[in-house]
């Protein structure tokens, strides 16, 4: 079912810096129609062969047009903006639902000239979302591990309360498993945690749990079976994690809905560069490699710069959501807004 309200805009786009007023042609250095029309959207170039007189420059004949038509030119080039409608679905719901019209459309434009054209939009109700839940399990977060496992279950009651074609899934990460990142002794990295009596799991760079799925029960009974794990140093994965989580498509299983990535963690993150102090020289390649469900290359790449994880998601239309704690909240609010 479509919602009842349709919302109609008008897309005002500006090329380039500047936008010019079709009443001027502000020329500068111009000795071709092509260097005239470039000048802005008020220029004409006038084609007449005896338009310029003797010793005037060619510049003569780029002007207003009504500049030129005053000075008795006949034939002008003065090109339009030109608009090509190349995808119209027209809007419908169900599984596979079209939310705005049209699609796909070509322009050419000419610079800083404006142009307008019409989009329709109707929100269809109970739009498929997918929500990747990835979680730091590293030692710091174990005060902090019911919380963000409630944290998911609330996250999905939430989902269902807005549509009814919600999925859920989570992964989880603490870091790559080398010095200075974590201890690599072999009794170490089987048990990372300082308190022997706490429940640890083997040290990970980034895994994931639960591919996207309605089943709430299931996720509740994968959520509550994660036990902390462990590192040296502060800063997390966290790039790692979110880099597989956005290319690893059909493994996460990723569908044709509105993406949502939410990143719990109570610290900063590596990104490129600090490999190098593991000895890890090739940058990240930014391909899947998820072997029984783990991250085989965590510790061959080096971590992806904040760069290429804004990209990649860009690219995968996923967008990013960071739950953190009161003292990181300015690092990954900074983050956010590279992202």
């Amino acid at each position: 079912m479509l919602l009842s309200i349709c919302l109609r805009g008008l897309l005002l786009l500006l090329v380039g810096k500047h936008a010019y007023s079709e009443e001027q042609c502000l020329k500068g250095s111009v000795n071709t129609c092509d260097d005239c029309i470039k000048s802005g959207p008020g220029c004409a170039w006038c084609t007449d062969l005896n338009f310029t007189k003797t010793g005037e420059q060619e510049a003569v004949r780029c002007n207003t047009v009504s500049e030129l038509k005053g000075k008795g030119c006949k034939g002008r080039i003065d090109p339009p903006n030109k608009l090509n409608i190349i995808e119209n679905k027209p809007l419908i719901a169900g599984k596979n639902p079209v939310q705005i019209q049209p699609q796909e459309i070509k322009l050419d434009l000419r610079p800083g000239k404006p142009h307008t054209f019409q989009l329709e939009f109707k929100q269809a109700e109970g739009y498929p979302v997918d929500l990747y839940y990835l979680m730091d399990l590293s030692y710091s977060m174990k005060d902090d591990l019911e919380n963000v496992k409630k944290l998911g279950l609330f996250l999905l009651e939430e989902l269902k309360k807005i549509t009814g074609n919600a999925r859920i899934g989570f992964g989880s990460f603490v870091d790559k498993t080398l010095l200075p990142f974590t201890d690599t002794n072999e009794a170490k990295l089987q048990s990372p945690c300082p308190d022997k009596n706490v429940r640890c799991q083997p040290a990970f760079g980034f895994q994931h749990v639960l591919p996207l799925t309605s089943d709430g029960e299931k996720f509740k009974e994968m959520v509550a079976r994660q036990d902390i794990s462990g590192n040296l140093d502060p800063p997390e994965g966290s790039l790692d994690a979110i880099m597989q989580a956005a290319v690893c498509v059909d493994e996460i299983g990723w569908g044709n809905s509105t993406r949502l990535l939410v990143v719990a963690t109570d610290d900063g993150f590596h990104m490129a560069g600090d490999g190098k102090l593991a000895a890890i020289l090739e940058p990240n390649q930014e391909t899947c490699q998820l072997v029984n469900q783990k991250y085989s290359k965590s510790n061959i790449w080096d971590y992806p710069s904040v760069g290429q994880i804004a990209r990649k998601l860009e690219e995968k239309n996923i967008q990013p959501i960071f739950a953190v704690t009161k003292n990181m909240e300015s690092v990954y609010t900074v983050s956010k807004m590279l992202l």
